[in-house]
């Protein structure tokens, strides 16, 4: 469970220590614990360094400084990093600089214990290698980063989705121990798995505040919407520009049912506003490049989004705001899953800062999520009230024999239809009890066995001409299983139809739902048949089907078109139709269903 570590002291100016002997400086961050030490016996014995003269400090002052504060510390030659809560900053300067009459509570240097997660003291009080995220500062040279890394006898791992300040690396305890002794590192933090196999993965920009971007050893940035204590706070959201990659009711309808999945477990409320300018108002804005604020986007591939923490961190109207990258390909249940996006940047503008657990919402990197992590919630419940009938953030340990986890099996359905003669497919396993065995068989003969358990992957599977029919099955070691199947449709290259030569059309089809007739629906079936018309100028090649839920298939037919009974779950349920015609051409409709 996360936790706000307090630092008592760090280093007090000798004509400061008098001051401070009964009001000692706290800061907002992960792993502080050490007691006061002189200034001049931190700056005797500075840390190992690539650049000798200069190290990097926190710099504190008693309350939020002016803009004239901030100029006259960089005239002393610092250059500011990152904020720090609370009125604290990360900054870089020269070993003599002198910081005399800056209004200054205290400056101090981390120490390298303090730089290390402590979600890291499980696995590195046993004598194995362990693979962790290192951040640098942001100033740090990447060379300087990996010759640090080589020094401190650690593997570096590549991988392109990391953000620019993090490496992946691999070593023992020894080894990470050695690599937080140099100056340059701010952070030492789990790695997830995903990163350590190679799955691609997206990395958050991080939230903002009006003194600038924090690091992942900040838990909580303010006091949350109702200030000082644990309270209750009426929040209202305003949409300003939705993406058109998706249907707008489904957009609206994802973003919102993020917002309720925090206010399931603290007092929070979240209703539509009138305007954007309203306070307390998160306003939600899909945009491309500059977009008002010093962060714009860069395209596809860049940032997914960001988000502006609370009042009065920042100012009305911006705090809370949340910006997401119009760019971007906007899925629901796949790829960018909107909603997985959302409940991310939902926290951030609750005031949540990173998480260090992999599993988490709020790690910064961002993965496929249908609900908050207990470390999630209890984070939110540092902030706010419980919702009635939540416990607080403490709440009293599991009973000693608690309920297993169900088994759990989940994964991505490829892209149907296709002309690969195979594909590769990978995925997760959770819960359930013992070893986990992932194999995989088709409706033509084929079979086998998956690599890995909790995350598992599957190499080659053959394909053949028409459907197939793909089931995954995962086993646990007492029989438990869960199995999931799909359909994936193989069609043989052919030549562009004539008249129509290749590449020159591009009229997608018109896709019309027939039954059925309302684009949200209300029902307590578990399932829903959906039929309609589809039409093109060429011709309709295929009718598919996909759901939040990760379930998919081909409908029958194309000119007319039924699907098979699309299974529903407790909850709201998006559904979207595609048409495709040969050119590759598409179109698509949506519609929302809540099962009671």
């Amino acid at each position: 469970m996360r936790s706000i570590c307090r630092l008592l002291a760090i280093i007090l100016f000798p004509a400061l220590a008098a001051e401070f002997a009964d009001a000692q400086p706290v800061l907002r961050l992960k792993a502080f614990h050490r007691q006061p030490i002189s200034r001049s016996a931190q700056f005797d014995a500075p840390l190992k360094t690539r650049t000798p003269g200069r190290s990097h400090l926190l710099v504190e002052y008693a309350a939020n400084p002016t803009d004239g504060q901030i100029a006259a510390l960089e005239d002393r030659g610092a250059t500011v990093l990152s904020y720090v809560p609370d009125f604290a900053f990360s900054i870089s300067a020269a070993d003599d600089a002198s910081f005399d009459g800056l209004d200054l509570r205290w400056i101090g240097r981390l120490q390298p214990d303090e730089k290390t997660s402590p979600q890291l003291s499980d696995a590195l009080a046993v004598d194995l290698p362990v693979s962790v995220l290192a951040e640098f500062y942001t100033d740090v040279d990447p060379n300087d980063a990996r010759a640090i890394a080589v020094d401190a006898g650690l593997i570096i791992q590549e991988n392109p989705d990391l953000s620019a300040n993090h490496l992946l690396l691999t070593g023992t305890a020894a080894q990470i121990e050695a690599l937080s002794e140099w100056d340059e590192v701010s952070y030492v933090f789990p790695a997830a798995s995903e990163l350590v196999s190679g799955t691609p993965v997206r990395a958050c920009a991080s939230a903002m505040t009006s003194q600038g971007q924090v690091t992942q050893a900040i838990p909580l940035v303010g006091d949350g919407w109702d200030g000082p204590g644990r309270g209750s706070a009426d929040l209202h959201y305003f949409f300003i520009n939705l993406t058109t990659k998706l249907p707008t009711d489904a957009v609206e309808s994802e973003i919102v049912r993020a917002f309720a999945e925090w206010s399931k477990y603290a007092k929070l409320t979240f209703t539509p506003a009138d305007g954007a300018a309203s306070g307390r108002t998160i306003a939600v804005l899909f945009a491309s490049g500059a977009h008002g604020d010093p962060y714009p986007f860069t395209g596809s591939g860049g940032a997914l989004a960001h988000t502006f923490y609370p009042f009065p961190v920042n100012p009305e109207p911006v705090a809370g705001d949340m910006h997401l990258n119009n760019d971007e390909s906007w899925r629901i249940g796949a790829d960018v899953d909107l909603f997985s996006v959302a409940l991310h940047e939902t926290g951030h503008a609750l005031g949540l800062g990173h998480s260090d657990s992999p599993g988490d919402v709020m790690y910064p990197y961002y993965r496929k999520h249908t609900a908050l992590m207990p470390d999630d919630i209890a984070a939110v419940l540092e902030l706010y009230a419980a919702q009635d009938g939540m416990p607080g953030p403490n709440p009293p340990p599991p009973p000693p024999n608690p309920v297993p986890v169900p088994l759990a099996l989940s994964f991505q359905i490829p892209a149907s239809p296709t002309t690969a003669a195979s594909l590769a497919l990978s995925g997760t396993t959770s819960g359930g009890d013992g070893t986990v065995q992932v194999s995989w068989s088709t409706n033509v003969g084929s079979s086998g066995s998956a690599q890995g358990s909790a995350t598992w992957s599957i190499a080659i599977i053959p394909l053949s001409i028409g459907d197939n029919v793909i089931t995954v099955t995962a086993r646990d070691s007492k029989q438990n299983q869960v199995v999931r199947s799909f359909t994936i449709t193989r069609s043989a290259p052919s030549p562009a139809p004539n008249p129509t030569p290749a590449g020159t059309d591009t009229t997608p089809p018109t896709l019309t739902i027939v039954t059925p007739s309302l684009t949200n629906v209300s029902t307590s079936a578990s399932s829903l048949i959906v039929s309609g018309t589809a039409h093109d100028n060429v011709g309709v090649a295929a009718v598919t089907w996909s759901t939040s839920n990760d379930d998919s298939g081909n409908a029958s037919g194309t000119d007319n078109w039924t699907t098979a009974p699309i299974p529903l779950y407790i909850g709201t349920t998006t559904i979207i139709i595609r048409a495709k015609d040969a050119a590759g051409n598409t179109s698509w409709r949506s519609l929302t269903v809540t099962r009671r």
